[in-house]
């Protein structure tokens, strides 16, 4: 496209507009598109294992699951953290302890699909909630949820 200015007593100068800019957004905003399409459709694709509606217990003495709550927390310093892991109100500091009383509840009746309740503290290392998730993971416990 030229635009033209001509005055008196001056020679026409000719403007051209670049669209080469234009066109690039316009590629990038394609390709943008075409992108979150494909992720769209991957979303959907997901497998999710999500709990089944059963029908509610009709006999009295069918008692609800319980709940196993691990809470876990620093007992260290900024410095130096060290982990305390609480499991249904009994403090551990070791793993090997925090392993054996999980594998412990693992054994009753139903258990493995108990909901087992995980909540860290403000203070707690990732590292230590994935070393709890692996302990529950390798004991088969398949309700596991995370306090909100």
């Amino acid at each position: 496209m030229d635009l033209t200015r001509s005055e008196k007593g001056s020679s026409a100068k000719k403007a051209e507009l670049s669209l080469t800019p234009m066109i690039d957004v316009v590629f990038l905003l394609l390709i943008f598109f075409m992108v979150g399409m494909k992720f769209k459709e991957l979303d959907r694709k997901l497998e999710t294992d999500l709990p089944k509606a059963g029908e509610p217990p009709e006999k009295q003495d069918e008692m609800p699951p319980s709940e196993i709550w691990v809470i876990i927390k620093n007992a260290g310093t900024a410095r130096n953290p060290s982990p305390k892991v609480i499991i249904d109100q009994r403090p551990f500091t070791d793993w090997d302890s925090v392993y054996n009383t999980l594998a412990r509840l693992s054994k009753g009746p139903g258990a493995k699909q108990d909901p087992v309740i995980v909540a860290p503290d403000g203070n707690a290392l990732q590292g230590w909630v994935m070393k709890i998730l692996d302990h529950l993971n390798q004991l088969k416990f398949r309700n596991i949820n995370f306090k909100q």
